[in-house]
């Protein structure tokens, strides 16, 4: 696998976003704000979701260096939407349950932006899936693309083909295309296998699939990868967890790795993911502490 990380340089202009109904989000965003503009650097400031408006902050995103992201996965995940393919790269603050995404705490927080302010650390391109339906313009997300049934009490039908072979016909919950950064989220939960976080293959995995087996399957990024919703039944598509497209019956998906990535700046080693996975997804003892990435040796 080719490298997928570079350096990180000084930012001449930073964002900072926020997830605008989480309590403390507002107030800990606007702080690290203030740190930027007292360094002498151009700073702008906004609230991201799936109910917020996102055209102007496209604009800033397109001459933003450093996008500071204060919330929990899903706002880091809104982020990386608007950030994909840019040169911003991305610092999530968590202030959520889990934080896969995030690279410190609230705690740890001003020092982490001085160091970034600084030029420390490495940015780490992680790569992105792209789902077109019937040839229509494609969307991306770095998590996953999940084709799910469209009321409770209902399946999908879905028949998956790679490389033109027909592999299954899933009658279930949903089918998840998942990155390796999504192999931590939904498709964990349901069997899935953790990918390493620069991988670029893809995870297929079934939602509660009746009369077939629920195996995972992992497929390189070359793969033609198709799903076809069968006759007789409707779906709906989510990409990366925000608003539901509906899919008639034979409908097309095409997915593959898209031509975007997303910037992540990591102050801690490599090897600070797997740490992070021990510690999170309870591996480890009680007595095993994990160190932070913002704490330097």
């Amino acid at each position: 696998m080719t490298d997928r990380t570079g350096d990180h340089a000084p930012p001449s202009r930073v964002g900072v976003c926020f997830h605008p109904s989480l309590e403390g989000a507002a107030d800990l965003a606007r702080r690290l704000a203030t740190r930027v503009e007292a360094a002498g650097i151009d700073v702008w400031l906004a609230p991201v979701g799936w109910d917020q408006l996102d055209e102007g902050l496209r604009r800033e995103i397109e001459d933003t260096e450093l996008l500071v992201c204060v919330g929990g996965d899903g706002t880091v995940l809104h982020a990386s939407g608007l950030a994909a393919g840019t040169a911003a790269s991305l610092l999530g603050v968590r202030m959520g349950r889990l934080g896969f995404l995030s690279e410190c705490t609230e705690a740890e927080a001003d020092d982490v932006l001085t160091r970034a302010l600084a030029g420390e650390g490495r940015v780490e391109r992680r790569s992105m899936v792209r789902a077109a339906v019937n040839g229509a313009e494609a969307a991306h997300a770095l998590n996953d693309v999940v084709v799910g049934r469209s009321g409770l009490g209902r399946t999908i039908s879905a028949a998956v083909r790679v490389d033109g072979v027909l592999l299954a016909e899933y009658r279930a919950d949903a089918v998840i295309i998942a990155t390796a950064t999504g192999s931590t989220g939904y498709a964990l939960s349901v069997g899935g296998p953790i990918l390493p976080p620069l991988a670029r293959d893809l995870v297929l995995v079934p939602v509660a699939p009746h009369l077939t087996k629920a195996n995972p399957l992992v497929l390189p990024a070359e793969a033609d990868l198709r799903l076809t919703i069968e006759r007789g039944f409707d779906a709906v598509l989510s990409v990366d967890g925000g608003t539901e497209q509906p899919l008639a019956a034979g409908a097309e998906l095409r997915l593959a790795v898209s031509d975007r990535t997303v910037g992540f700046l990591r102050l801690g080693p490599t090897s600070h993911f797997y740490a992070t996975l021990a510690d999170r997804l309870g591996w480890l003892r009680a007595d095993h502490a994990v160190r932070s990435p913002a704490s330097p040796d």
